[in-house]
């Protein structure tokens, strides 16, 4: 396999799509307009969501759209990849059918080297993306045990993307469950994978997260005229603390950052290096799962180094059905980033030298 940088090859196939948690089916693709997913995907290697691989990346349905616990309740799943396997107590309700913006949704794949693997993701291009102006892009991350795909549909992120004008980038991160980059006890090394130039090992599985991620952001703006100024990071639980990772350790790429349902500011995410990112933190007040102290913790840290934050608890409110299910919840993270861009923003002002 080639060294480097990943390359793009093939058509995402049955392999790609059960990486993605995605069911694969007989029926013809699902495309909404007369646009191809090459034309929208601009030589990424891509397919258009179908409204079975959707359905199918809901998990296993224990509560109804409004979080009403379903009787009898369903036994946990069994897929490795499904949070609910391991945290039977997760509500997850059936995918609700597909609004416009996504059956616009791309399953995209491409070869990352330095892990001689396939990795899938997940991007959405609003339908008047014009190449002759710059678009705002927000990176997604997942949680652990969460696809691209089942990131990338949590309700609302592509209607207020289509409505506000974003392209939207959901990684894999290596795997489920590969981590965004922290550091955490002793490294897990992938033996299949390269050797990794900064430590003359093999690539550890936390690291090959961060290099995914990186990697297929450069591929994206190498396709799409995007906003230098206007990049923003969100994700949720685990992804909320890889968002605190990354947006710290490269904080010269975000325009602002929004961790969700997460934490993580200390030695491995130094609030000194986010004092000039415009930060939006939320959690749920009653989560059980990523308690919230993680977040209070963290923005103790924020401020104490007069970092740019807002923080939003929410009470009553649990781990992630809030913001799979809370649109108006995931709503406050598009206004929170149309606020804010790397050109207006000048972080903390310092006090004038007497």
């Amino acid at each position: 396999m080639k060294r480097g940088i990943g390359r793009l090859t093939g058509v995402v196939g049955a392999a790609l799509l059960a990486m993605a948690g995605c069911a694969t089916s007989g029926e013809p693709q699902q495309i909404a307009s007369a646009e191809t997913a090459a034309s929208v995907a601009r030589g990424l290697d891509c397919s258009f969501l179908t409204e079975a691989d959707a359905a199918a990346s809901a998990g296993v349905p224990n509560v109804a759209h409004d979080g009403v616990r379903l009787d009898p309740q369903p036994p946990p799943s069994t897929d490795p990849n499904d949070a609910i396997a391991q945290r039977a107590n997760i509500p997850r309700s059936a995918q609700p059918p597909l609004t416009p913006s996504q059956t616009r949704i791309l399953m995209c794949g491409y070869e990352l080297d330095a892990a001689n693997a396939r990795m899938p993701f997940a991007l959405f291009v609003p339908d008047n993306y014009d190449p002759a102006k710059k678009w705002p892009l927000i990176v997604d991350l997942h949680g652990a045990g969460v696809t691209p795909l089942q990131q990338i549909l949590f309700d609302g992120t592509t209607d207020f993307a289509q409505r506000d004008g974003y392209i939207v980038l959901a990684p894999m991160g290596f795997s489920t469950f590969g981590g965004w980059g922290p550091p955490r006890g002793t490294p897990v090394l992938v033996e299949t994978a390269d050797i990794n130039p900064a430590t003359g090992e093999k690539w550890a599985t936390n690291a090959l997260s961060e290099h995914d991620a990186l990697t297929v952001l450069g591929m994206v703006r190498d396709k799409f005229n995007v906003d230098p100024d206007r990049i923003y990071l969100m994700g949720h639980s685990m992804g909320g603390f890889g968002t605190f990772f990354l947006g710290a350790k490269h904080n010269s790429l975000w325009a602002g950052i929004a961790p969700i349902a997460g934490g993580g500011v200390g030695p491995n995410a130094p609030a000194e290096a986010l004092k000039g990112v415009p930060v939006l933190v939320m959690h749920g007040a009653e989560d059980n799962v990523v308690r919230k102290e993680s977040s209070r913790a963290s923005v103790r840290a924020l401020q104490a180094v007069g970092a740019q934050h807002i923080y939003l608890e929410f009470p009553g409110l649990e781990h992630e059905f809030f913001i799979r299910r809370g649109r108006e919840n995931l709503e406050k993270v598009f206004h929170f980033f149309n606020l804010v861009s790397r050109k207006t923003n000048v972080g903390p002002i310092p006090q004038p030298a007497p």
